[in-house]
């Protein structure tokens, strides 16, 4: 309904662009006189007085136009006097109709036109216009026009005779011959803009060549009439060679016509079109060799060019009546009508040209032509539009198919995984052999199910065009070897050899996503060994030089890899639908399932293919080969000045870092964090004040001026780079210098100038080390560096807490101190770990239940920076996984792993609890001290002041005074809900927890 709809108002669009252009070109109005043609243009037909003088001497009245009378001579002669009205500016003109012309005035030879056969070859002459100069001496002096010609037929035409200047000489051949010159030019610039525009178009468009032939054959009538115009040497030099070549254009107009119908109506007539253009071509070669050989001349052989063209129309018009009849037109109905058009006034041209060779029915064909280009450029703008929808259509279809694979495959998965926990349980309880082995089977088949959906997963991700190519500085060596070390061991436990062959991979530093290529490379081998009974698996990798460079300057190389294996292989057959994710080559048949349409699909993303060769029964290749970029000199000195070990020169230079003027604000979402940076900071002898967001930091920075400024850039609201800049805009207005550092839990390549470009003054990575630490404060606060008090050697008192957390599994306390600078600032990192475990606990599983993505991966970030920071190396990296998973928007892995990685942190937190609780000193409640009500209410009120201007160090030291106080239980209650509070750095529960006339 739609496509009938567009073609009613495409159509009508197409007639209402003819009826005008129609309009324009034969309205009278477009050559009508005006005062510059009255006054100018002067012309005048000399039609009156004209003599003709026969072979035997007799005169006889002439007709001037008109048909001398025929003597026999083949030639005419008529005579008549000048008029008085010639000036300095006069001319005569008469054209001549393939005759020699011949002007004598007062009996001298004034002005000939004449070819004989040996200078041109032919047996005729081309038609001309004839110019001859008058002058005012000349009036009333005898003119006489001579005309001959070979051929009866032309030799007795006597055109119009012609007086007054030039230009209103040729205004009047061209108002006479409009139709035949004119009129042409204009179809003939109009095919050529026509022309271009279907060129460029369809450089773009595929379906807008088949207008092109089309284009070609207006273009080709078009010149056919300006070339056989009578005033084809105002265009052209040589008129004898337009003439020719005029003949031989018409001759072949039919062929380019024809082949555009036969692309338009789907090649069905297709050998008889290509016959019927055959024939077309052998009369056109036939009779220009007629015509050079002298034989026949062009202008004899007309008749049999225009029945060959009229008869091309008429098999077009019955091919395309008989796909009417047959309703297969379905597609280009614009240009057929069109087609109809032109065809139907090629006919009647023809008809009149049969019955009237004299009279020009070119502009009916012109008509024609007009018509069927107006009818392509509709037409390919209907297609253009059309194509267009149909490709959003597409996409659409496209996107909604990958949502439902992505939405059933999440469906799928959460079923999978509760099947398969239930069936870790019965591995772990059950004790008896059968069910066990059944147990297993379930646990190894579950596996692959869901890998499987994982990789439907993926390719529903490909087919979105949801996929990120990172590109980074690697290894080909070290990636190749580690793989061939990781499949190395899994194919000699299957019986099989695995052998590595490289060229050219030693040594060279490459540009690209390497854990993309790594992964891609596995899965390849993954399905070799899989598929592999017996023989060898072989991971061959190969890197050549392109000696070209890209748009950056960076060498190109070309990264080749092949993977042959001796297994079952692959039929043909289903050689040809292994890429197919609708199509399965089934179990044990050869390398197949969808993990190679994902690999396929991601190495399209990059520009190239996955290549297969296989025989059944003998084994397959599988190959690929990316263009990459070959690492430059800034990438190279990157890569080699990456440090393993710290740098502490400037600290062995130096020494440590101390400085009591230092005034620092520490801003971080995680309070384990700005414990921990607290905690190396305080060596440091600087003032140190923290705050738990974006917002607080702004508000604590008006209130008071800090030199050196620790910023968190990701956290909840506020963000870091936001908070960076509202701090620039405060210490510009103040005039103070404010040195800002970006904290990130982000290494990569580039950071600092990234983070430069956000207008930080430089980065520390998460977790702050010490030398890092105060490296920083060395380079930007060295004018306000003091000589360090000197340090007194005294036992910690959480020795006994530290060999508990020594004993937890998964907790490296070797890193732990490295990270927070010591012993006891470890053991406190640890207890604020613990105690802001509830709080972080209830907030990732309210982001688990409302899925908020955006706070979900900051929420796991802190959790990545906060384990690592205590020397928790596996929970930090299944939280930097999430994290990652959850910047490229793989929401479906980022929250089927979350309550994964909250089972971990909860195990975690419950055995350092046990811990804290087990090596808890209690009090003597003897030796504390009384505290009165007043006193107590007046702490009360200096904390709540202190939590209003968010002086959470003054709230510290009043809470480790209070500590040496004996506490009602209620009174016990409330302080640790301030602790709780002042843990979370949240102003909000410290004021709510001292109003709390009751203990939570």
């Amino acid at each position: 309904m739609i496509s009938k709809t567009k073609f009613s108002f495409e159509s009508i669009i197409c007639y209402v662009l003819l009826v005008l252009i129609a309009a324009k070109l034969f309205s009278s109005g477009l050559f009508k006189s005006n005062d510059y043609i009255e006054n100018e243009l002067s012309y005048s037909v000399l039609s009156q007085g004209w003599e003709q003088v026969l072979a035997d001497g007799r005169i006889v009245p002439a007709e001037v136009p008109g048909d001398a009378v025929k003597d026999g001579s083949n030639r005419f002669e008529i005579q008549s006097t000048l008029p008085d009205s010639i000036t300095e500016h006069s001319w005569l003109s008469i054209r001549s109709t393939r005759q020699n012309i011949y002007i004598y005035i007062d009996g001298q030879l004034r002005k000939s036109y004449y070819r004989t056969f040996e200078e041109y070859g032919r047996t005729t002459v081309p038609s001309f216009y004839l110019f001859v100069q008058l002058h005012k001496d000349d009036i009333g002096k005898n003119i006489r026009i001579v005309g001959s010609s070979a051929y009866s037929s032309f030799a007795y035409d006597i055109n119009e005779v012609v007086m007054g200047n030039q230009m209103g000489i040729w205004y009047y051949y061209t108002i006479k011959d409009y139709s035949g010159f004119v009129l042409p030019l204009i179809v003939f610039f109009i095919a050529i803009g026509v022309l271009s525009i279907l060129l460029i178009v369809s450089i773009y468009s595929k379906t807008s060549r088949r207008f092109i032939f089309l284009g070609l054959g207006v273009l080709l009538y078009s010149s056919w009439e300006v070339c056989d115009s009578h005033l084809r040497q105002l265009l052209f030099y040589n008129i004898s060679a337009a003439s020719d070549a005029a003949y031989m254009i018409f001759s072949l107009i039919p062929i380019p016509f024809l082949y555009s119908l036969d692309i338009l109506l789907q090649k069905r007539y297709h050998k008889s079109n290509m016959f019927c253009a055959l024939m077309i071509a052998s009369l056109s070669l036939v009779t220009g060799y007629l015509n050079d050989m002298g034989h026949v001349a062009f202008i004899f052989t007309m008749p049999y060019l225009v029945a060959g063209a009229v008869l091309s129309t008429i098999y077009m018009l019955i091919t395309i009546f008989i796909d009417i009849f047959k309703k297969r037109l379905v597609e280009n109905k614009i240009t057929i009508s069109g087609y109809l058009g032109f065809a139907f006034s090629g006919v009647v041209a023809g008809v009149f040209f049969a019955i009237k060779p004299e009279t020009p029915a070119t502009p009916i064909v012109n008509l024609g032509m007009i018509m069927i280009m107006v009818c392509a450029v509709v037409d390919m703008i209907h297609s253009y539009v059309i194509d267009r929808r149909d490709r959003i259509v597409a996409e659409e279809v496209s996107s909604a198919k990958s949502q439902f694979i992505a939405s059933m495959s999440h469906e799928i998965r959460t079923p999978i995984n509760s099947i398969m926990g239930m069936d870790e349980m019965i591995l772990r309880e059950s004790r008896e052999e059968e069910i066990t082995a059944y147990a297993r089977n379930i646990r190894d088949y579950g596996k692959s199910l869901l890998r499987l959906v994982n990789e439907i997963l993926d390719y529903s991700r490909l087919e979105s065009g949801n996929v990120n190519l990172i590109e980074e500085t690697f290894d080909a060596e070290i990636a190749i070897t580690s793989l061939y070390k990781i499949f190395e061991p899994i194919a000699d436990k299957k019986g099989l050899k695995m052998e590595l062959r490289e060229h050219g991979i030693k040594g060279r530093l490459l540009l690209g996503d390497n854990e993309k290529i790594c992964k891609m490379i596995g899965e390849i081998l993954t399905n070799a060994i899989n598929y592999t009974d017996e023989g060898k698996v072989t991971l061959e990798a190969f890197i050549e030089d392109l000696d070209k460079t890209d748009e950056t300057g960076h060498d190109l190389v070309m990264f080749s890899i092949r993977v042959t294996d001796t297994g079952v292989g692959i039929s043909d057959t289903d050689l040809k639908k292994i890429f197919d994710p609708f199509e399965n080559t089934g179990e044990k048949d050869g390398q197949s399932g969808m993990s190679l349409v994902v690999v396929n699909r991601m190495l399209e993303a990059m520009g190239s293919r996955l290549s297969v060769r296989s025989r059944l029964g003998k084994g397959s290749e599988f190959s690929f080969d990316i263009i990459l970029k070959k690492a430059g000199e800034i990438e190279i000195a990157g890569w080699n000045t990456k440090p393993i070990e710290p740098d502490l020169s400037i600290l062995k230079e130096k020494g440590r870092y101390y400085s009591e003027k230092l005034n620092v604000l520490c801003v971080d979402d995680s309070t384990m964090n700005l414990s921990v940076i607290e905690g190396l900071l305080k060596r440091t002898g600087a003032s140190i004040k923290t705050a738990i967001s974006g917002e607080d930091a702004v508000s604590l920075a008006i209130l008071e001026q800090y030199d050196v400024i620790f910023m968190d850039h990701r956290m909840p609201g506020m963000g870091g780079e936001k908070a960076m800049n509202m701090l620039r805009k405060h210490y510009q207005r103040i005039d103070r210098k404010i040195v800002i550092i970006a904290l990130t839990g982000n290494e990569f390549e580039g950071a600092r100038k990234e983070y430069l470009k956000m207008g930080f003054d430089d980065y520390l990575s998460k977790p702050v080390k010490t030398f890092d630490l105060e490296k920083m404060l060395w380079t930007y606060c060295e004018d306000m560096a003091q000589n360090p008090p000197e340090v007194v050697d005294e036992s910690s008192p959480y020795d006994d807490v530290f060999d508990g957390i020594k004993g937890v599994d998964g907790i490296n306390t070797d890193n732990g101190i490295k990270y927070c600078g010591s012993q006891d600032l470890f053991v406190n990192a640890v207890k604020t770990f613990v105690d802001t475990s509830d709080d972080n606990i209830q907030m990732l599983n309210d982001l688990i239940n409302s899925k908020d993505l955006k706070n979900g991966v900051i929420k796991v970030h802190a959790l990545k920076s906060n384990a690592r920071v205590i020397g928790c190396g596996t929970l930090s990296e299944h939280a930097a996984f999430l994290e990652e998973r959850g910047d490229q928007g793989d929401v479906e892995t980022f929250w089927n792993g979350v309550p994964e990685l909250l089972t971990e942190y909860i195990e975690l937190t419950d055995r350092l609890k046990a811990i804290c609780k087990e090596h808890e000193v209690a009090a003597d409640e003897d030796s504390l001290m009384e505290i009165t009500p007043d006193e107590l209410k007046d702490a009360y009120s200096a904390i709540e002041e202190c939590a209003i201007s968010l002086d959470y160090d003054s709230i510290e030291q009043i809470l480790n005074e209070l500590a040496g106080y004996k506490l009602g239980d209620e009174d016990k209650k409330k302080v640790a809900l301030i602790k709780k509070g002042l843990a979370a750095v949240d102003n909000d529960r410290i004021i709510k927890a001292i109003k709390a006339e009751g203990s939570e």
